[in-house]
């Protein structure tokens, strides 16, 4: 009887270390949870939109992306600034009919439109480029590096979709405001400065990202209407600021139900909607709501535009 019972425990152990070695191999084998990784300073606005849009798996925490090397995995990076370049302006054809570049999802965009008062004639091109003046104020913010790279983007395009080396960007930053293109005080004015003089009696137009116009607080703002900037021979571009997200697949599983499932809902124009509204930019998806009528003629420019560009801050 007592060899028996050794057996039995024997039996057992032997059992129980086959468990446990079991138990530990799909433990091992198991993905390791995902993880969103976002770009500094959009961790609590992302923060916001996912208690807003409840996604479809919950990921194990939000970690900051440091615009260093792109994480390993898995999860999803959100950023607006994917690809390190030296060149200034990167110029992508054809997003919005693909929606995507390098394996990366377009989310939301802030488009650059003109922005002025019904009651005011649209910006001509010839006013644009008259280094005497003219009827009208061409408005900028100088005080504002991005307002000031901005218009110099416009004028320096050696042809659509080409931008010269950052020797001619730094040349033209520097000397923009002794071509007789804009008032000569407008060198030291802020946004707020910008936009009083946008809602003043004289015709004016403000070169500025959709954004600037929904977070100002002025109730009579609803006069005012975007366009697109005027260009030679009716050529059409957009400037925009991009938020993208990027798939990480760990390379320990050649796919992931859980980052996949919430791509898809990701590329769901309510989802799209919620997140544009959240940054005051507008959905990519050609399905999404736009916020107001701005934003709605922002909206269809960037769909009918057959090539965009970004600027490097």
């Amino acid at each position: 009887m007592l060899g028996k019972a050794k057996k039995i425990t024997l039996g057992i152990a032997i059992y129980s270390l086959f468990a446990v070695a079991g138990m530990l191999f799909f433990a091992c084998k198991k993905q390791p949870p995902s993880v969103w990784y976002v770009e500094a300073g959009l961790e609590d606005t992302w923060a916001r939109i996912l208690r807003a849009a409840e996604p479809p798996e919950a990921f194990a925490e939000i970690r900051v992306w440091d615009n260093g090397e792109i994480p390993d995995g898995p999860g999803i990076l959100i950023a607006t600034n994917l690809w390190k370049t030296e060149e200034r302006a990167k110029v992508y054809y054809r997003l919005s009919w693909d929606l995507e570049y390098q394996d990366a999802i377009v989310l939301a965009l802030d488009p650059w439109m003109i922005f002025r008062k019904h009651m005011n004639p649209a910006l001509s091109f010839n006013r644009v480029m008259s280094g005497t003046g003219g009827s009208g104020l061409l408005l900028i913010p100088g005080r504002d590096i991005e307002a000031v790279r901005a218009w110099t983007g416009r004028f320096i395009q050696e042809e659509p979709g080409r931008f010269p080396s950052n020797e001619v960007w730094q040349e033209w930053e520097q000397t923009l405001f002794s071509r007789n293109l804009f008032n000569q005080n407008m060198q030291g004015f802020d946004w707020h400065a910008v936009l009083f003089r946008l809602m003043g009696n004289e015709p004016a137009w403000l070169y500025a990202p959709l954004s600037t116009i929904r977070r100002y607080r002025d109730p009579h703002k609803s006069i005012l209407e975007a366009t697109p900037f005027p260009e030679r021979g009716g050529q059409s571009s957009l400037q925009v600021n991009l938020l993208w997200a990027l798939p990480l697949k760990s390379n320990f599983a050649k796919s992931n139900t859980e980052i996949e499932n919430t791509i898809a809902w990701l590329k769901r124009p309510d989802i799209q909607t919620i997140i544009a509204d959240t940054l005051e930019w507008i959905p990519a998806d050609p399905y999404g709501t736009p916020y107001d009528p701005v934003s709605l003629t922002s909206h269809r420019v960037w769909l009918t535009t057959p090539w965009i560009y970004t600027l490097n801050k």
